[in-house]
């Protein structure tokens, strides 16, 4: 049992970024003007509409090679730099609105800190149980 829990730890990870970027493209490619709604949802949270395309490139591409185990800790390294300035551009969004009632800014930031953190373990033991990663290494040692 506790060889699958890196891989079950990785893939829980990886589909945080799949999900929501899956979520995010089919609204943006269902909705009239759905991309510019999408960057407007971004600028909303202090973000530069030139994030948009990041934004869908590194979780895309990041929660894709995560699944897979691939450049495990370079993927990790980049996530982690990607969910670190989702959860202070929400801490800025909630410190300049500041509101007891709405404290979904504030919720939104500590998640993405709790991922950072996550992503911030992923790195430094990089979980290759089941993983593109170990088959290479495995390849190395032959």
């Amino acid at each position: 049992m506790n060889k699958f829990l890196p891989a079950i730890a990785r893939v829980f990870l990886a589909q945080i970024f799949l999900v929501s970027i899956l979520i995010s493209l089919n609204g943006i490619m269902n909705t009239p003007d759905g991309y510019i709604a999408y960057q407007n949802g971004l600028m909303s949270h202090g973000l530069p509409g030139i994030f948009a395309p990041i934004s869908v490139i590194v979780q895309l591409l990041g929660g894709l090679t995560l699944f897979i185990g691939f450049k495990t800790r370079l993927t990790a390294f980049v996530l982690t730099i990607y969910t670190l300035i989702n959860a202070l551009s929400y801490l800025f969004t909630f410190t300049i609105m500041p509101s007891p009632v709405n404290l979904i800014p504030l919720q939104q930031a500590l998640q993405y800190l709790a991922i950072t953190g996550g992503l911030i373990v992923l790195m430094q033991n990089p979980m290759t149980t089941f993983a593109l990663d170990n088959a290479s290494q495995t390849k190395k040692r032959k």
